[in-house]
């Protein structure tokens, strides 16, 4: 098992929402406008950068639960290491008032669903491993 596969996917994308909106200005960088619209066919429906955000959450949260589901590839470090990502999220919310955005939010939600499903499903394969009669 390799470090970057076991660090968390929301990790991955927590650091890159920060760098990509806030930390790019202090480096002279253009920063990421949230609300650019990427995709619109006409004007009822289009795509923003925040939404393609919380998009690319729902899709890592496809795949970290399928990494806990698959069976034997999965280790309990990767379900600590989710919690551990699910705390900084929160303390990053909390303590960080740039933080306190509704894509934000969500993907902090989808980071503690990623711990408590990792947890669950851990929980459930080391129960069927164990078969008592």
């Amino acid at each position: 098992m390799s470090p970057v596969r076991d660090i968390s996917t929301f990790l991955w994308i927590m650091l890159f929402y920060i760098f990509a909106k806030y930390a790019a200005v202090d480096l002279d960088m253009p920063t990421l406008n949230m609300n650019y619209i990427i995709w619109a066919p006409d004007d009822q429906f289009y795509l923003t950068t925040k939404d393609a955000f919380i998009i690319a959450g729902v899709f890592l949260l496809f795949i970290e639960i399928y990494k806990a589901a698959t069976y034997g590839e999965y280790s309990p470090l990767e379900t600590i290491i989710s919690f551990i990502t699910s705390v900084i999220y929160l303390a990053v919310f909390l303590l960080w008032h740039r933080a306190h955005t509704v894509e934000f939010f969500i993907l902090m939600l989808m980071s503690f669903i990623d711990a408590i499903g990792g947890f669950i499903i851990s929980l459930n394969s080391a129960r069927k491993d164990i078969s008592i009669k």
